[in-house]
């Protein structure tokens, strides 16, 4: 099918704009199959190895959700999880792997990763036409219960140490936020994201009823709600949340 001319006119000119919103998505949901699947690979628990497979296998029909999204609107959706910040990402938790830091593999994925994709799935499932909207606010509350599965086990390790837990969030925090951040940042600084298809999409969200700066500022408060349902201090999650770039 040609692009333009199989989409309604109303969609025409926004088909570059959700192309672009659908790869990062996919790419996202992929880089969460990967993740889990590594993590089932260290887990020692087979509990938890099976929900470590269970969520892979969920995230790869969130992938697959969207994919079929863009298919509907005549586009195909392009996947990259070595592009620049995805890969990026995904190296963090391989360092958590290769330690055998279970904990910290959940700090990344479930609290850092998960926290982004709920508050920005949820905004973009407001303002996507149609089924694509509402896969997205679908897709959003699933995200969500992966949070929430993982909160009974961190608030048990966190309590066993307090300052040594929080000790290791703010790590990680420096070294995965700030990707994050400079993802959802006005600007990228260090060039193209290897992923949207032409220039970067971010100047041309308004046509869609979205900027960068509400979907990082979505994401940031859903990230520190979570880390104040953890107990960490919110004067203290705050100060490290103004030090991100921007």
């Amino acid at each position: 099918m040609e692009l333009v001319t199989c989409l309604k006119p109303s969609l025409a000119t926004t088909a570059p704009i959700w192309q672009d919103v659908l790869a990062q998505a996919v790419t996202g949901e992929l880089i969460a199959v990967l993740n889990y699947t590594s993590l089932a690979e260290i887990s020692e628990d087979p509990e938890e190895v099976a929900d470590a497979l269970e969520h892979a296998e969920s995230e790869r029909g969130h992938a697959a959700a969207f994919t079929a999204e863009g298919e509907k609107l005549g586009i195909a959706v392009p996947n990259n999880v070595d592009a620049k910040y995805w890969k990026r990402l995904r190296s963090a938790f391989l360092r958590r792997i290769d330690a055998r830091d279970f904990i910290g593999c959940l700090i990344i994925q479930e609290v850092m990763l998960e926290s982004f994709a709920v508050a920005s799935y949820k905004r973009v499932g407001q303002v996507a036409p149609g089924s694509l909207g509402n896969t997205f606010a679908a897709i959003a509350a699933e995200e969500e219960d992966h949070i929430d599965h993982a909160m009974s086990i961190l608030k048990a390790e966190r309590a066993l140490d307090v300052r040594r837990f929080d000790d290791k969030v703010h790590e990680l925090h420096t070294e995965v936020m700030t990707t994050l951040a400079e993802m959802f940042a006005r600007e990228d600084a260090d060039g193209h994201c290897e992923l949207c298809c032409g220039t970067c999409v971010k100047p041309s969200l308004p046509a869609v009823g979205l900027t960068i700066s509400e979907l990082r500022g979505a994401a940031l408060r859903h990230y520190l709600t979570t880390l104040d349902t953890l107990g960490l201090p919110g004067e203290m999650t705050l100060a490290w949340a103004t030090q991100l770039p921007v």
